[in-house]
């Protein structure tokens, strides 16, 4: 996903604009500007507000994608809803496999998600919030039903072109050097900060809560090279997967992840060893091909973490192991 820190392609929009003077954009104002820019690519994407758009799979071209650190571990449907009503409903069909459903707020506030099929009230302390259904059933996302009055119109504000580019690209590099996810990833009331919220949406905005999801994020390599990890069965309670990324962020290539959905190969001791850049060996992931940047970095996505996990045990956390192999 990457239309939003464009802002060039965001001046084409149709959607209700501010002809006002622009907003300079700071640390403390980001979350605000990349959420409602964020917000109307979205709803030109979809042809509306309270209409979902089915995402189709990431683009190896880091031009073409919608935000940073995109994945492609599921099968999206997001949206721009008017929540203001109160009576908004969003009914998932029936299905064994993986499906929940996450909002995200125009101060980028996130709540817990919400799992399973059935039909659910979608609230947010906003007017208008950002709504993703994940799932590992995609042809579940033809029969999601959306129950929604008619929505009162969404306006996307004159920010500072200059300042927000600024401001974005000093975020992602902290996201990158280490940021704590509770405080980026949740709202007020479950810790979030203002410094860490600026963090999270520079870095990968949108991100879950730690009682659903939990990243681990490797330090930068050298692309030039072959690397490995080996790390013991996270068990997770849903699936895992790790995703590649050049030095901005961003996935360059068709080969972008391996998830145990992928049915990795295993050692003999029940440990997964993977690989970055180590042509013809089992569970590699190719770093070079693609990669204009010179570097990449490993995101560790845990969908249902384990105890093991969500208390920082030792072995748990494969992104500290990646070595250059001999």
């Amino acid at each position: 996903m990457k239309i939003v820190s464009k802002l060039a392609a965001i001046a084409l929009l149709t959607s209700t604009s501010v002809s006002a003077d622009p907003i300079i954009v700071n640390q403390d104002n980001f979350p605000q500007a990349y959420t409602n820019l964020r917000f109307a690519a979205i709803i030109e994407k979809a042809g509306g507000l309270n209409t979902f758009l089915k995402m189709p799979v990431p683009s190896s071209d880091p031009t073409q994608q919608f935000v940073v650190r995109m994945n492609r571990d599921t099968a999206y449907s997001t949206s721009v809803f008017d929540l203001s009503s109160r009576k908004v409903y969003i009914t998932i069909p029936k299905t064994d496999k993986y499906v929940t459903i996450q909002i995200v707020d125009e101060n980028h506030e996130t709540q817990r998600m919400i799992y399973g099929p059935g039909r659910h009230l979608i609230t947010a302390k906003t007017d208008h919030a950002f709504v993703i259904v994940r799932t590992l059933d995609s042809e579940l996302r033809d029969n999601i039903v959306v129950e929604a009055p008619k929505p009162k119109p969404f306006k996307t504000k004159n920010w500072d072109k200059p300042s927000f580019q600024k401001t974005e690209k000093e975020g992602n590099a902290d996201f990158s050097d280490g940021y704590y996810q509770a405080g980026a990833f949740s709202n007020v009331e479950s810790g979030q900060t203002p410094y860490m919220n600026y963090v999270g949406v520079a870095g990968g905005w949108g991100g879950a809560m730690v009682m659903d999801n939990i990243y681990q994020t490797s330090p930068y390599f050298d692309a030039n090279g072959c690397y490995e990890t080996t790390f013991v069965n996270p068990e997770a309670k849903y699936f895992w997967s790790a995703t590649v990324y050049n030095g901005d962020g961003y996935m360059f290539n068709d080969v972008a992840n391996i998830s145990s959905e992928m049915n990795p190969k295993q050692n003999k001791d029940g440990t997964y060893t993977l690989r970055f850049g180590c042509k013809g060996q089992p569970n590699n992931i190719p770093v070079l091909e693609g990669n204009t940047t010179g570097k990449f970095n490993v995101l560790m996505r845990h969908y249902g973490p384990s105890d093991m996990v969500s208390n920082g045990e030792y072995g748990y956390n494969m992104t500290q192991f990646i070595r250059k192999a001999d």
